[in-house]
């Protein structure tokens, strides 16, 4: 017997304590009272739980249909989820297919694009054309970023700075 951490020989020393204290005479009414306070507080907390029980009851019945839509909405998303899922597994399985087929040579993106939307290509100039004359009419100049144009042991000057920058 263990009644909130206290074992039948520690309830033996409050007894012979009380009976000291209280005496033989006024220890029976002691004990009637504090059976009746015990008694009073078990109903009091009885009818707290039959009120609050009542509460979540009223409650209950008062957000059934809430509740029901709630399990609508969760029936159409747990099926809007399924049918995802059920695409992207086809969806992977239509690439997998595809991925194996690419073994195969593939045709080419190139010729099937119409001619007017490629660009024309120029050839790039030789070696010798860049490093003999001026660059070509419209062609974009890079400035050394090697310190190449500090050669000579002179300062760069703005526009060489300019073109480092970029």
């Amino acid at each position: 017997m263990n009644f909130l951490g206290v074992g039948p020989l520690e309830l033996i020393v409050v007894l012979i304590v009380a009976l000291v204290f209280v005496g033989p005479e006024r220890l029976p009414k002691l004990a009637a009272d504090i059976a009746r306070t015990i008694r009073e507080v078990r109903k009091y907390t009885g009818g707290l739980a039959a009120e609050f029980n009542e509460v979540i009851q009223d409650f209950e019945k008062d957000t059934e249909g809430e509740r029901s839509a709630w399990k609508e909405i969760e029936t159409g998303i747990t099926g809007a989820t399924k049918s995802v899922t059920e695409a992207v597994r086809d969806v992977r399985s239509e690439l997998q297919s595809v991925q194996a087929d690419a073994s195969a040579p593939a045709p080419s993106v190139v010729a099937a694009a119409p001619a007017s939307s490629v660009p024309p290509t120029t050839e790039a100039p030789a070696w010798s054309d860049i490093a003999s004359g001026p660059p070509p009419v419209g062609a974009e100049t890079l400035a050394p970023t090697n310190g190449a144009h500090l050669a000579n042991g002179a300062a760069p000057s703005a526009a060489a700075t300019a073109d480092e920058a970029r």
